[in-house]
């Protein structure tokens, strides 16, 4: 290849990367002014090229003062790679990592900086610090709890007053607090995972219902009784953390009655393209809040964090939610939860 030619690939090649990178590029004086920019700088900044040209870039970052001395930094050493924050053009601030780059010619020294957006990555991190707090606070709490349900009983022994009925108490309070630390700790992880990108796969209903009622006999058999009718050979797609819309759900029916909770679960006939499956509860009656919570909740709440990780999952699968009264001679006997899923029939 002659050297004309390798200078036109050469030009090509750059000229691609400038245009069509995700990332921001921009091509500025050693004075911070703005000699050139790609598409995509434009769109995040919500300015034309024009408008853009010949502006100082710091003015667009939030850390002036530090972004000034980066820029020095860079004059001096060469290159540098730093971390800053971009006023985009809807009034929302987005980190960057900024790697720049001193190119010199014999008639001029540039600047070319190369700002990859980092916002996604900083906001799972925090997130995932909002679940250790999470952890930390909520699980210390049980475990103090514990202690104090121990301490409790200890007492009772040391004063003679132990019995097989104070005994079951202890046992069953004991039990209801480690359950209760395990469910949150799982779905918080739950979560963190639905929010990463995932392939769905195609999965049965029947299963998923199975799997969720041999989870529900695992830790709440004592206080809930269910029942799977009108089972039809339905295909969704999903994945493995499908069957926690519905595990979630009915724990949370627990939250509203002392009484045991006796659920019936029957899948309707596919009509076009989705299929409803409809769980009873028979003598559970939410009132008008708790339905407007559980179908609203959208904040992650560490008192409501299965509402939040069932609207999280909904919103994955492309499912709706439906919260009826259940009426029987003109009287309400109870509360039917509707979850209407997308039929797969591929």
């Amino acid at each position: 290849m002659n050297p004309e030619d390798e200078a036109i690939l050469f030009q090509e090649t750059f000229d691609i990367i400038f245009h069509e990178s995700m990332d921001m590029i921009f091509i500025i004086n050693t004075d911070g002014i703005i000699l050139d920019s790609n598409i995509q700088a434009c769109r995040y900044l919500g300015v034309t090229l024009k408008n853009l040209l010949q502006k100082e870039l710091r003015k667009f970052v939030k850390e002036r003062k530090q972004f000034r001395e980066f820029l020095e930094s860079t004059i001096s050493e060469g290159s540098k790679v730093g971390q800053f924050s971009f006023s985009t053009k809807d009034g929302k601030e987005i980190s960057f990592h900024v790697s720049a780059t001193l190119i010199k010619t014999e008639n001029i020294s540039y600047l070319v900086l190369l700002c990859r957006d980092i916002q996604d990555i900083l906001d799972s991190a925090s997130q995932r610090k909002f679940f250790f707090d999470l952890f930390q606070h909520d699980l210390l709490n049980n475990l103090h709890a514990e202690v104090g349900y121990l301490d409790f009983f200890k007492r009772l022994y040391k004063q003679n007053k132990w019995e097989g009925e104070t005994v079951e108490q202890l046992i069953e309070k004991m039990r209801e607090i480690m359950v209760r630390s395990i469910y949150l700790v799982q779905n918080a992880n739950i979560n963190l995972l639905l929010q990463e990108e995932r392939s769905l796969s195609k999965q049965k209903i029947e299963d998923v219902l199975n799997h969720s009622l041999r989870y529900l006999s695992s830790f709440f058999s004592r206080r809930i009784k269910a029942e799977i009718t009108h089972m039809a050979d339905v295909i969704v797609l999903g994945d493995e953390y499908l069957y926690r819309i519905f595990v979630n759900l009915i724990v949370r029916m627990l939250e509203y009655t002392d009484e045991n909770i006796k659920v019936e679960i029957y899948v309707t006939r596919p009509r076009s393209d989705k299929v409803n499956i409809k769980m009873h509860f028979e003598g559970v009656i939410l009132s008008t809040d708790a339905k407007t919570e559980i179908l609203e909740i959208a904040a992650l709440d560490r008192k409501k964090l299965d509402v939040a990780v069932t609207q999280s999952m909904l919103d994955r699968y492309e499912m709706k939610l439906k919260i009826e009264y259940v009426k029987r001679l003109g009287e309400t006997v109870g509360t039917r939860i509707t979850v209407s899923a997308p039929v797969f029939d591929g």
